[in-house]
């Protein structure tokens, strides 16, 4: 899951939208919903959208 929070704070938003349905499916974890709350304030709306609707 590294590789997951990694990417969700990544360059590229396209990577980081991509990234959060993979942290959704495992939320249960820590370190999932931590990534998905930092991506709540993400600067691409997309992003945003998708890991307030994974929360």
């Amino acid at each position: 899951m590294p590789a997951l929070a990694l990417a969700v704070a990544g360059p590229r938003a396209g990577v980081r939208e991509a990234a959060v349905p993979a942290l959704t499916r495992r939320r249960a974890a820590e370190e999932a919903r931590a990534a998905l709350a930092t991506a709540t304030r993400d600067s691409d709306a997309d992003v945003r959208a998708r890991a307030a609707r994974a929360l």
